[in-house]
This record gives C-alpha cells, sequence and structure tokens, in this order.
C-alpha cells in the first residue's frame, strides 16, 4: 500500500477549493455576480497555491496571497452571510492560522453567554478533525459550520458593541473576567503552595502563563505580554514581573504586601507599573484580583509591546 504526502501548500489548495463550492451553495447576495466573482477568486487561489515556486521565505505563493486578499475585502465589503474568517482556516496548514476566537468583553451576562457558545461550538467543530479529513464532504461541513459560527458572532459582535457603549455600561468589567475571576479565588484557595504558587494558579486560571524567577534574592512571579506558554521566551520579550516588595517564594502566611505588577521591556528595562492589587485581602482573593486586573491590562495593551 502506498502512502501519498500532501504538502501544506497542496492542503490549501484543497480547502480552498472546497471553499469555493460552499460560497456557491451558501452565500446570499442581491447581485449573484457577486457571488461568482467570490467563488472566482477563491478557485484562482486554489489553483495557485500549490503551482508556483515559494520564494523570499514565504509560505504561499505571491499570487495565492494577493487574491486572497481580494477574496477577504470583497467579503468584508459585501454582506454575503458568511465570514471573512472563513479563509484562516482554508490557509491555516500552510500559515498556521485558524480564526481565533477571544472572548468579545460583554460586559452583559447574556451576551458574554452567547459569546461562549459560539466559542463551544466552534471548538466542537475543530476538535472533530473534519477539516482535516480525507473526505471532501466532511471538509465541506466543517467550512460550512465554521463560517456559520463565525458570522453569528460578527452580528454578536455589534451588538455587544452597542451594549458596552450604554452610559450604564461604562468602565464595567466584561462578564467573563468577572466570572473567572470566582473560579481563580477558588482555584488559589485549594492551593497548597507558597504566595507566587498560589498567584501562578489564579493567573492559569485566566489563561496566563506564568513562571516563578528569582534573581540575586529577588524573586517575582513573570509573565509575558504575549502570553507565551515557553518560559524561555517569556524571559527574552516584553514582560511583566510580579512581587510582593521583592519577594514571590516565601511561604503563604508571610506575604504581607498587595501584588505589584511592573512591566519591563525586552532588554529587561523598566517601564512601568502596571497594576497594584488591593490591600486587605485574603491571599486567594488578592491572587484572584491580581490575575485579574493583569487579564484586562494584557487584552487592552498587549498589542502596543510586540515581541521585538
Amino acid at each position: 500500500m502506498t502512502t501519498t504526502t500532501v504538502t501544506a501548500t497542496e492542503a490549501v489548495a484543497r480547502r480552498l477549493r472546497i471553499l469555493a463550492g460552499v460560497v456557491e451553495d451558501r452565500a446570499h447576495h442581491p447581485d449573484p455576480a457577486y457571488i461568482g466573482r467570490l467563488a472566482a477568486h477563491l478557485r484562482f487561489a486554489s489553483l495557485t497555491a500549490p503551482t508556483y515556486p515559494i520564494e523570499d521565505g514565504r509560505r504561499l505563493p505571491v499570487e495565492t496571497v494577493e487574491v486572497l486578499q481580494e477574496a477577504r475585502d470583497l467579503m468584508e465589503a459585501h454582506d454575503f452571510h458568511l465570514s471573512p474568517a472563513v479563509l484562516d482556516y482554508a490557509v491555516a496548514p500552510a500559515l498556521g492560522q485558524g480564526g481565533d476566537m477571544k472572548p468579545l468583553g460583554a460586559v452583559s451576562e447574556k451576551l458574554a453567554r452567547d459569546d461562549f457558545e459560539l466559542q463551544k461550538r466552534r471548538n466542537t467543530v475543530i476538535h472533530s478533525g473534519r477539516l482535516d479529513s480525507d473526505d471532501d464532504e466532511a471538509v465541506a461541513w466543517a467550512l460550512r459550520a465554521l463560517t456559520a459560527i463565525h458570522y453569528k458572532r460578527d452580528q454578536l459582535a455589534k451588538v455587544v458593541a452597542i451594549d458596552n457603549a450604554r452610559p450604564c455600561n461604562q468602565g464595567m468589567i466584561p462578564f467573563h473576567l468577572t466570572a473567572q475571576r470566582g473560579y481563580a479565588e477558588k482555584a488559589a484557595a485549594r492551593a497548597r503552595t507558597h504566595e507566587g504558587g498560589t498567584l501562578v494558579v489564579a493567573l492559569n486560571e485566566f489563561g496566563i502563563p506564568a513562571f516563578l524567577h528569582e534573581d540575586r534574592g529577588v524573586s517575582c512571579v513573570l509573565v509575558a505580554v504575549d502570553r507565551s506558554a515557553d518560559e524561555g521566551e517569556a524571559h527574552a520579550g516584553p514582560r511583566v514581573l510580579i512581587s510582593s516588595g521583592e519577594h514571590a517564594m516565601r511561604a503563604a502566611d508571610e506575604h504581607d504586601e498587595p501584588w505589584v505588577g511592573h512591566l519591563h521591556d525586552s532588554d529587561g528595562g523598566y517601564v512601568d507599573e502596571v497594576f497594584e492589587a488591593p490591600s486587605g485581602l485574603s491571599l486567594a482573593a488578592e491572587c484572584a484580583e491580581a490575575a485579574l486586573r493583569l487579564a484586562i491590562w494584557l487584552d487592552a495593551n498587549a498589542d502596543s509591546h510586540p515581541r521585538a
């Protein structure tokens, strides 16, 4: 029995070809010519992806990238009832992207739960493995599902933006973070470790990788601004160092100053204070509050401090 090896660009070509069929089957537009134009872009991209030489370290041919940008521009300019995010799944075998779904930041509990439900549905499709199936029908099912999920989320994002802008919602913490604070406090309270270890547990509940660090008697909890889960990379880029005074590894009952987070650049130079946790809380509650404040700061500021 022979095994055929499929290259990344061949996998992209196949997904684009199948996606063109999804567009013809599911897209809506008052002028059908626009649907045909979008499908044609995708078919042309599917033909160019595996056939042209790739130069200058690119992972897709220039022609493919350019026509896909035209397709994305078309989808953003016209409402086809399809989300442009589906293109990210089509090129994922070569570019490693995949329509990431970060929380929309709704302050309303109902809208936040609607958002969570769409994230859950998206994850179900991804983990089903159908995108990588040898069966074209299975791949088409996955692309149709992802397109519908992302389109609904695009509409939800507009509702969230309007709701968050209401005067009564100004300054409110996004619901998903408020809920996460409760989970973080419970997890921290169960932790049987020192002060820094307790903070690491709380940060992990927010999906924030954290590492204990000590240098010449000064200890801290280190978090990469880009949330890298690799400790070496966390030390090499913009990072937040969190400590209680100059400590992060004392016994839990020795914790006597609130956590303070300080931003440092890629070279380790001090930039600014990011947050200070309130005093007078239990260690578990303080760790949860520190994790919440850092999560809010990262969501708002991480893009302003890219890795060099």
